[in-house]
This record gives C-alpha cells, structure tokens and sequence, in this order.
C-alpha cells in the first residue's frame, strides 16, 4: 500500500484536516476533511504552490517538522474551496513510519475563525493552555519512566537496555521495550514499539501495548505473527487514530532459533559470535493499526551462542539528508566493528550505540535492547 493511501485510510475518522507531505512540499496524501476544505491539495500537488506564505517560509516550517519526531506548532495559509488564502494553526512532525524516498511529513491542521483572532481572553487562554501541557508533561514522563526500567534481568538472557529522550530535552516519547519468559517454555520473548506522537495520549498508548503484548504472551507467546494480529486488532478496535511500530522475536535456546515479526519497524540486527553481522531479512509487513485485514509472517533465524539480538527505535538511525535504510546501513557497520574489536558485551553494545546515535543530537527519542542469545 502507497504512504498516501495509508495515510487516508488510518485518518479517515479524525475531524481536523490532515496532510502527509514531502519535505520538497509533494502532497503524498489527505483525509476527507482536508479534501473538503482544500480540494487543491490532491496527491501530486506542490504545496509550494498552494499556499499563500512565501516559498522560504512553507520551506523552513516543512523542514523543521521533517527532523522533528514530536508535533511541533506552526502555522500555514493555504487557498480554500472558495479561492481565498485562509490561516491554519498547524502541528507537524515527521512521518516516520512512511517509506518514501525522502522526508515525510504528518501534518493536521486548525483552521481560524474569524472571531478567534481577537479575543481580550487570549493571553488568559494560552497561560492556562501551557499549565495543562506542562501538567501533562510530567505526569507523562512519570508514567514512561515506570515503564521502562534502566534494567531488565527477569529472564535467563543478558540483557541491556537504554533509552534517551531527544535532543531537545527530556521530551516524552512513545519508545517502549520489554522481555519475559514465555509462559510454560524455555522460551524467552523480545519486543520493542514505537507509538507516533509525543505526550501523555502516547505515553498512555505506550502503556496500554506493553500491557496487551504480555497479556497476549500467556496465549500466544511464542508466535510473533499472532502478537501482531492481536496488537493491531486491538489498536483498531481500541485507538483507531493511533499508530505505533512493532518488532517482536521470540528465542528458543533448545531449537537454537529466532523466530520474529516485524511490524512497520527498523529491522533488528543480529552481531554474530565471529562478528558477522546482518539486519534480520524481510520486508516489514504494515504498522499496527493499518493492517487492513492482512495477516502477519513470521520468519525465522538459526542462532548460536554468543549471539547478540539489537533492537533499536528509527531515531536511533535517522539521520539529517539520508534515508533509514542508509541509517540502518550504518549500525550495521558499526554493530561489525564492535564484533571484529571482540566488543560484544550487551551492555558495551548498547553503550556504544547510544553514543553513536548522539553524534549531532537527535529529533526524535531513542531506545536500544541487546540480547545475548
């Protein structure tokens, strides 16, 4: 399915209008309600010349979204059904989960009313608005630290966790990751997320699929392709305006095996014991909540002692001017030059990952799991 497509399917509900665009300013996609109040941004079209702002201005608001994993405030003029340029209050962030050659943006967009744009009001308003998201903030950043625990040391693995917020701050974020016995085997599961958005709704997501992926462990735990099903038939019964990415492996140490499921996420990477090192094959198969009715595959990798899992989140990998891949490229350069140097600790790999990820500070937050199978 095309990013634009994916993009009108997963927004059809929401009653803001939504764009997802390149950051040269194509229009890859809308919802109905975008189309309704701005019938001249159809797939194809160069935003460019859609709005009413100057080229410079449309660029640098594209650009900022584009680096940004969190919805940032800006502001767009674009000519409406009538022909007159009207004023959007916009939030905008990068569109990660959509393979396009380049950048995408996710953008919804707040239309002004006339009598919003004098209000004696207004400055009360705004106070009150920046005390409730400040209040949101921090019951956010509570609620993900208690989720994700500087150590996981509940199974017979060794195991090395990280996570960073971006480089803006100590922004909330939707990365999660857990590990557990697989109940009633000698198995052991491994999974890490990545909800769209920043704040308490996705901190509270964030929450609700760690819970649901270990309640659905006692049935279906040692099938990745089933915990995806369950996952996205819950995220589209549940949060049907939620979007989150999934990798799940499950390792049995008596098969000598890895048996995964990727959805819509980076690939894993596996560090052999001789220091081969290659991503998981596969292409991923649709993020939770856009499957649409298709199922998900499992595949399987053979394993040895000494092997080391990588899971990571894409801000680990993104990188200004190229494309995931080109990043993920790159980790796996890095994860071979560890393997060769003999640095195969799951801490030391977590460690020089996250350092590695560091260079040049990041737009998005970040998190590392390392297994050693």
């Amino acid at each position: 399915m095309l990013a634009g497509d994916l993009f009108g399917s997963i927004t059809r509900t929401v009653s803001d209008p939504m764009l997802l665009v390149a950051e040269d300013g194509e229009v890859l996609g809308r919802n109905a309600v975008m189309r309704r109040l701005f019938p001249g941004t159809e797939v194809g079209a160069d935003l460019y010349r859609l709005a009413a702002d100057g080229p410079e201005q449309v660029g640098e608001t594209l650009h900022r979204w584009a680096r940004s994993g969190r919805p940032l405030a800006g502001s767009l003029a674009l000519i409406d059904r009538d022909g007159r340029p009207r004023r959007c209050h916009c939030f905008g962030a990068r569109a990660s989960w959509a393979r396009t050659p380049g950048p995408a943006v996710q953008v919804r967009l707040v239309p002004v009313r006339d009598a919003d744009r004098t209000t004696p009001a207004r400055g009360a308003r705004e106070r009150r608005l920046r005390a409730r998201l400040e209040h949101e903030h921090a019951a956010a950043l509570r609620l993900q630290r208690s989720l994700l625990p500087e150590r996981v040391d509940t199974t017979r693995l060794r195991v090395a966790v990280s996570y960073a917020p971006t480089a803006r701050g100590s922004e909330v974020g939707g990365d999660w990751y857990d590990v557990f016995a697989v109940s009633g085997t000698a198995k052991t599961g491994l999974v890490i997320g990545d909800v769209a958005g920043h704040g308490l709704a996705e901190a509270a997501v964030m929450a609700q699929l760690r819970s649901v992926v270990r309640a659905c462990s006692l049935e279906v735990g040692a099938r990745p392709d089933r915990m995806a099903d369950r996952l996205d038939g819950y995220v589209e019964a549940f949060l049907p305006e939620e979007m989150a990415t999934m990798a799940y492996a499950v390792h049995d140490p008596d098969a000598a095996r890895l048996c995964y499921c990727i959805a819509g996420h980076v690939p894993p990477i596996l560090l052999r014991a001789d220091g081969r090192c290659e991503p998981l094959p596969g292409r991923p198969d649709p993020p939770l909540g856009c499957a649409l009715g298709m199922r998900h595959r499992r595949r399987w990798k053979r394993t040895a002692p000494g092997d080391l899992l990588v899971l990571y989140t894409d801000g680990v990998v993104e990188r200004r001017g190229a494309s995931i891949d080109q990043g993920v490229d790159a980790l796996t350069g890095l994860l071979r030059s560890l393997g060769d140097g003999g640095e195969t600790e799951p801490s030391e790999v977590c460690s020089a990952v996250m350092e590695w990820s560091d260079e040049g500070g990041r737009a998005d937050d970040r998190a590392v799991l390392v297994a050693e199978l």
